[in-house]
């Protein structure tokens, strides 16, 4: 998979960290999306493009969800994770703060 993918001229971006082996999950360590041009639907069309790329590769995509400075809350982040596909299970805390992306 490729470790950045770009929309729209930048106006979203994902991150990601890869095992060249392939025999670990790829890890989501960032979904951005510029501030100017959110609500309008890029974030979940950049994180769709990058679900089509690890399903062809049969690739398992695991992230932390994790707010950030003015970003979406855990609980809506949480939801919009799941409506693409992850599954959280439980970690060492009181929530599900890592979900996970088997492919299709």
């Amino acid at each position: 998979m490729k470790s950045i993918y770009v929309l729209h001229g930048g106006l979203a971006s994902v991150s990601l960290i890869s095992d060249p082996s392939g025999k670990e999950p790829t890890i989501v360590t960032e979904v951005a999306v510029r501030e100017e041009a959110r609500g309008r639907g890029l974030g979940s069309e950049i994180l769709r493009q990058v679900c089509r790329d690890a399903d062809a590769e049969g690739t398992v995509l695991l992230l932390s969800v994790d707010p950030g400075p003015g970003g979406l809350s855990y609980e809506v982040l949480a939801e919009w994770y799941s409506r693409h596909g992850f599954q959280g299970f439980q970690q060492d805390g009181p929530r599900d703060n890592v979900m996970i992306r088997l492919p299709y």
